[in-house]
């Protein structure tokens, strides 16, 4: 239990702080605009799964005017303690499922402070990734839980898929309840897929072809790169964004990631074919088995987002563990690192603010934290700064339809109608195929003067 006990408490020293955060990025539209609840028990599970917002309060005492004054101010503390809270539940769990040993240990020490976990950790917004991590690690630590937690699992659309990669490791009256947690949830599943897909795919991501390959190759090394090297934290990354749209030559291009994605692959493939089936084996297997669905052959979500990769990253730092355990330096340097790392990556989450201004700094070549930056400009009605804003993310990203079309609008704003008609032009000459309605539809109104601005 002393194992147990540190690891709590590396996750306390390391996240407690995020408890005074505010709400970032999707937690807005869920708090503004809760959904319907059909009675008491449906109210209780949306709120703990994160698609409704806690009602928490908080009491302040204060000093005004001389005299004592008590505030009830509504609070995001309870939101965090909970995304907290399941992200310990992970790490224990963890320490059991693979386990309960020294390896198993280092596992959990490595999860617990790798940044690249972040967006289930710290961001109440993720805890639909966050859970079915959870009902993995307990269904391999207790195994007669599966009947009840498989369907839950699967019940999230990330988590559908997940269960597979139980097969090699979970007994096998444990991988055979698998079927009945799809068939439970297929048709939800569907559904949400098949909306991800209509309101986030271009026409290149509905295309079947086998250059589709190198895409998932690609993407494919730049999760494993980042998941043991988190070299770059932030909710835009810059490689493949907008790969379907704007930027569609990216997509096939041997860049790096490429040439690294087929190592990785051909390492995997030639070590369980030389090697018999063991606990590093499995964990590469179940790492390849849920990052796959991510890896943008067939794309219903972002191109790259770190909370895709929470889940396999269990089964990368179990791989890890196992490689490093023989070389305490190595071993202690690395966790260093990623706390370090995990440290400073939590000034992210203080505010809506902060989100964007640490996403530029992270990473200033994506588009589009240049594009939120400016967003949250517009909002506050500096529309000149706005206007700076996007212009930067156009010269990152010169052909992007929104980008060009919020520039038009602040420039029409400004009154600068000359400027606003030749980037009006641009925007019409760079929509992107699949779009074609809704761009004619935006082009329209901003003609008609209702000028909107494009997320």
């Amino acid at each position: 239990m002393e194992q147990v006990a540190i690891i709590i408490v590396v996750n306390l020293l390391l996240y407690f702080k995020t408890l005074r955060f505010k709400f970032v990025s999707d937690d807005f539209s869920v708090w503004k605009n809760p959904p319907v609840f059909k009675n008491l028990f449906h109210k209780i599970w949306l709120r703990f799964i994160g698609a409704a917002k806690m009602q928490s309060r908080a009491i302040h005492f204060i000093w005004y005017k001389k005299k004592p004054h008590i505030a009830i101010v509504r609070t995001e503390e309870l939101e965090h303690l909970i995304a907290l809270a399941i992200h310990i539940c992970i790490c224990v769990a963890m320490y059991f499922a693979f386990g309960a040993n020294h390896i198993s240990f280092i596992t959990a020490l490595l999860y617990s402070t790798n940044p690249i976990n972040n967006q289930g950790t710290m961001w109440p917004g993720g805890r639909g990734y966050a859970l079915p991590i959870l009902c993995l690690m307990l269904v391999l630590a207790v195994p007669y839980l599966s009947i009840v937690l498989l369907p839950f699992c699967a019940w999230f659309t990330v988590g559908f898929l997940a269960p597979l990669s139980l097969i090699g490791f979970a007994p096998l009256w444990v991988c055979a309840i698998i079927p009945i947690a799809w068939l439970l949830n297929v048709k939800k599943f569907k559904k949400a897929v098949k909306t991800k897909q209509d309101s986030e795919t271009f026409a290149e991501d509905k295309v079947i072809h086998p250059r589709k390959l190198i895409l998932g190759i690609k993407t494919f090394g730049f999760y494993v790169f980042l998941c043991v090297i988190p070299f770059r934290i932030t909710f835009y990354h810059n490689f493949l964004q907008s790969a379907a749209g704007s930027m569609k030559h990216k997509c096939y291009t041997l860049c790096r990631y490429f040439w690294f994605g087929l190592f990785c692959i051909s390492g995997m493939i030639a070590y369980a074919v030389l090697v018999p089936w063991n606990n590093f084996t499995w964990a590469l297997f179940a790492f390849s088995i849920t990052i796959a669905p991510f890896c943008n052959v067939v794309r219903a979500n972002q191109e790259i987002a770190e909370r895709f990769a929470a889940l396999p990253n269990c089964f990368m730092m179990f791989a890890l563990a196992q490689v490093l355990v023989p070389y305490n330096g190595i071993m202690f340097a690395l966790l260093a690192f990623y706390a370090t790392r995990t440290f400073y990556t939590i000034n992210m989450y203080r505010d809506e603010y902060w989100i964007t201004e640490c996403a530029v700094v992270e990473d200033r070549h994506a588009w589009w934290a240049w594009h939120c930056r400016a967003m949250k400009r517009w909002e506050t009605q500096s529309y000149k700064e706005a206007l700076i804003l996007w212009v930067m993310a156009k010269i990152i990203s010169p052909n992007e339809f929104k980008v060009l079309m919020n520039i038009a609008t602040c420039l029409r704003l400004l009154k600068n109608d000359e400027e606003a008609d030749y980037y009006l032009e641009l925007a019409r000459q760079n929509i992107v195929e699949g779009q074609e309605e809704q761009a004619a539809s935006f082009i329209a109104d901003h003609q008609r003067g209702k000028l909107p601005i494009l997320l």
